[in-house]
């Protein structure tokens, strides 16, 4: 059964005004802003296309060699500050290959919703320069259970990240790849919140979840922030904190970076539905004592984990304890099926761990008792998160697909499925007509804010003028963010207060 929405009277914008203010910017100074406000974590810092062009999606074409203007792909195959927003709605058949960074993508603009069959950054094997990304509001879903286009491309994962620095992502719904929902590589001040990983599929599922490994020199594994998410059937990685050696085609693997720099982890009220693993550790370089130890420092803080009734595993691999240069915060991760018993008691070596729970040897790392002193994440009781979480986390509001994980998460009643099988192929399942989806407003002026809401706010409606800051200050209480900003950001809370009015109307709290 579909979920009830009860939908605003008033335009996104101006619900969007509703919240404007209340809304603070938390880290933000003079010189720093957040990429937008309530983005956190490490990848708070990027600033994606702020203050430069705009481009508009007016095709759903897949042209995955990005030669056709008005194609995503051509957006994102354009150098230089950029935003790109969306006259269209729908499922393009490719996946977006983001070839230069400095990108905003707006995926809060389509009046309907994109999905897209995967997303990359590679500045790793094609030695792309994407960094400073900012992501919002896009599902990405390689689908391989269905069918692709003539013409069309899609990725093995939802989405990878490698050789990339300063990536904020938010409220993405990842699902149906057939290596890892996400890979993260080579990467450093990344942040994924708000967002959905679900159900890998085919043999490689049991590895599906999100690959956090290699490390270079010249880009560096560090500073990343994974919080608020929902991880929804999927059978391993949980995400996996390894590093192994690796190099650029032309030179031989090295493994110094992952030597010299330690991991700065933040992972925090992530709800865990269904898991099929714990979280996992390679505690060795590359594999190899020789090599030295993988460094982590993490904080772990108020995490859910509800999996299936025959679940043999803790939350979290014991190796990572017995590393004495590891230092960890821990506080508030809870497993219902063992109450009382939380944090370091529910990390477990093995697959009996209803046998031999609570976990009583907690190593020789570091256990803090104050958290580590990276960028501020608003938290919540974890307990909390199986209401709070389903329905506002994803692209918003919620399609076919997320309303489904939304609801056998609240239930928490999972069939014994295997993991590499999907509960349902409705990836790339519409909410409305594809021959007659919903309609973009009218932005004469091409620069990414409707007629009404530039007449609405003083603004002139056939002057292009997407960098102005003037509704910075008296809209989101803050200056210094370009108007064209201001506008993205009350379209996704107006997003939002759709989406909270839905789990309101089917009785969560």
């Amino acid at each position: 059964m579909h979920d009830t929405f009860v939908r605003w009277a008033l335009p996104y914008w101006q619900i969007g005004l509703l919240f404007g203010g209340l809304l603070t910017v938390g880290s933000a100074n003079a010189q720093t802003l957040p990429s937008f406000p309530g983005a956190e974590g490490f990848g708070e810092v990027a600033s994606g296309g702020r203050g430069g062009q705009v481009l508009t999606v007016t095709t759903l074409a897949a042209d995955p060699a990005g030669q056709q203007p008005g194609s995503l792909n051509w957006a994102l195959r354009q150098s230089g500050p950029r935003t790109i927003v969306f006259a269209v709605s729908g499922v393009i058949h490719a996946y977006a290959d983001i070839v230069h960074g400095d990108v905003t993508i707006a995926g809060q603009t389509s009046p309907g919703g994109i999905t897209v069959r995967g997303i990359v950054c590679d500045g790793h094997y094609e030695r792309n320069t994407c960094d400073n990304l900012i992501i919002r509001h896009l599902r990405s879903r390689p689908a391989w259970n269905d069918p692709l286009p003539a013409g069309g491309t899609r990725l093995d994962d939802a989405l990878r990240l490698d050789g990339v620095n300063r990536v904020m992502l938010d409220h993405l719904s990842l699902a149906h790849a057939t290596d890892e929902v996400m890979q993260i590589s080579w990467a450093s001040d990344v942040s994924l919140q708000h967002s959905v990983l679900a159900e890998t599929v085919g043999g490689h599922a049991e590895l599906g979840g999100v690959l956090m490994n290699y490390a270079h020199a010249e880009h560096p594994q560090d500073r990343i922030s994974l919080h608020h998410n929902l991880w929804f059937r999927l059978s391993g990685r949980m995400p996996e904190i390894t590093c192994e050696a690796s190099g650029y085609d032309d030179e031989s693997p090295r493994i110094d970076a992952c030597q010299n720099t330690p991991l700065q982890l933040e992972l925090s009220n992530n709800l865990y539905a269904d898991p099929g693993f714990p979280i996992w550790y390679g505690r060795w370089v590359d594999g190899n004592e020789a090599a030295g130890p993988y460094r982590v420092q993490l904080n772990l803080r108020g995490n859910l984990f509800l999996p299936r009734s025959a679940h043999p595993y803790g939350i979290a691999a014991s190796d990572l304890l017995a590393e004495a240069q590891n230092s960890f915060f821990v506080s508030d991760n809870h497993n219902p099926a063992y109450p009382g018993e939380i944090d370091y008691a529910l990390f477990y070596c093995c697959n009996d761990f209803p046998l031999y729970h609570p976990n009583a040897d907690f190593g020789v790392a570091t256990r803090r008792s104050e958290p580590h002193p990276f960028p501020a994440i608003s938290l919540q009781s974890a307990l909390g998160l199986q209401q709070s979480l389903p329905g506002r986390v994803g692209r918003l509001p919620n399609d076919t697909m997320d309303r489904r994980i939304a609801t056998t998460t609240r239930i928490a009643v999972f069939p014994a499925t295997p993991y590499g099988t999907p509960l349902a192929n409705d990836a790339l399942t519409l909410d409305f007509d594809p021959a007659n989806p919903p309609v973009a407003a009218q932005d004469s002026d091409a620069d990414g804010m409707p007629d009404v809401f530039e007449s609405a706010h003083g603004l002139n409606p056939d002057l292009y003028s997407p960098n102005g800051t003037g509704l910075s200050l008296p809209r989101l209480g803050v200056p210094g963010y370009t108007d064209l900003e201001v506008y993205l950001h009350l379209t996704a809370l107006a997003l939002q207060a759709d989406s909270m009015a839905a789990v309101f109307a089917n009785g969560f709290e």
